[in-house]
């Protein structure tokens, strides 16, 4: 965080930006978030965070409103804000170092009781007990499909990677072998979206993050339109990510505007500005 901090202070000097010009803060993190206490929960790779205050800690150093959520859901609020804004139900997923997934339900992020909706890497697969996921648990979908599951399985196969990044590489060089377990793993989630898919019965799905190439997304194809029903489908948009890298900065910025500037915040500032009426 001393890290967010510098980089935001770079980032104002740039612009020529006060801090006092800043309406609010807006942070993701990969991971499960309770909105509302601004904190990580149990997130499996992102080791020492659980509990920890992240927005009463940025909150303290800039004196602004600030909003904590899942990588994922900013991504799919910045996605849907940008490019699909008459969509009602719309779904993100993010197959990068995990997999998640966010999820817009009439122009709101539904984020569940406690912040765990979404978290779609660990739906278990049956076929894979064996596979050991970062959370503890075996054969989730993170644990066989996410691109640091893929550099561990093509680096056992004999082609040493040590990271997604690394696999992406592999992958957009054309590499055998990266080639077919990206297509493999795209089949493995569209397997588990199917039933999201029917679940939900969004008019867009968004595949995004470092493995959202062609061999990934058509594996996702091919499983999900066999699997899931046609009357969930036939309206059902399967796309990739338009905004890229900038998604999650978009879907921060919405998400400021929507907290800032909502009707019950400004009531209140507008109040706080108002001296008290003395009694007649």
């Amino acid at each position: 965080l001393d890290w967010v901090d510098a980089g935001f202070r770079r980032l104002l000097d740039k612009t020529g930006w006060s801090a006092e010009q800043v309406r609010g803060i807006a942070v993701g993190v990969p991971g499960p978030v309770e909105f509302e206490a601004g904190m990580v929960t149990q997130p499996p790779i992102m080791p020492g965070w659980d509990g920890y205050p992240i927005a009463d800690r940025l909150r303290e150093k800039w004196d602004r409103p600030v909003y904590v959520d899942n990588d994922a859901n900013l991504m799919a609020l910045g996605e849907q804000a940008a490019h699909y804004p008459d969509c009602p139900t719309f779904v993100l997923v993010k197959v990068a170092t995990g997999v998640g997934a966010g999820v817009i339900v009439d122009g709101q992020v539904y984020r569940g009781i406690d912040g765990g909706a979404g978290d779609i890497g660990h739906v278990r697969l049956h076929d894979y007990p064996d596979a050991r996921c970062q959370c503890g648990l075996y054969g989730c979908l993170a644990a066989v499909a996410s691109g640091l599951a893929l550099a561990q399985r093509l680096t056992a196969a004999g082609t040493p990677t040590s990271s997604g990044p690394e696999l992406i590489e592999r992958i957009r060089s054309g590499h055998g072998e990266a080639v077919h377990l990206a297509r493999s793993a795209g089949k493995l989630v569209g397997e588990v979206l199917a039933t999201v898919v029917c679940l939900l019965n969004p008019g867009v799905l968004v595949i995004a993050g470092d493995l959202a190439d062609i061999h990934f997304v058509t594996g996702v194809r091919e499983v999900l339109y066999q699997l899931a029903l046609p009357r969930s489908t036939r309206h059902l948009e399967v796309a990739t990510s338009r905004l890229g890298p900038q998604a999650a900065v978009a879907g921060g910025h919405a998400m400021v505007i929507e907290q800032v500037y909502a009707p019950a915040a400004v009531d209140a500032a507008l109040a706080a500005l108002v001296p008290a009426r003395s009694p007649l």
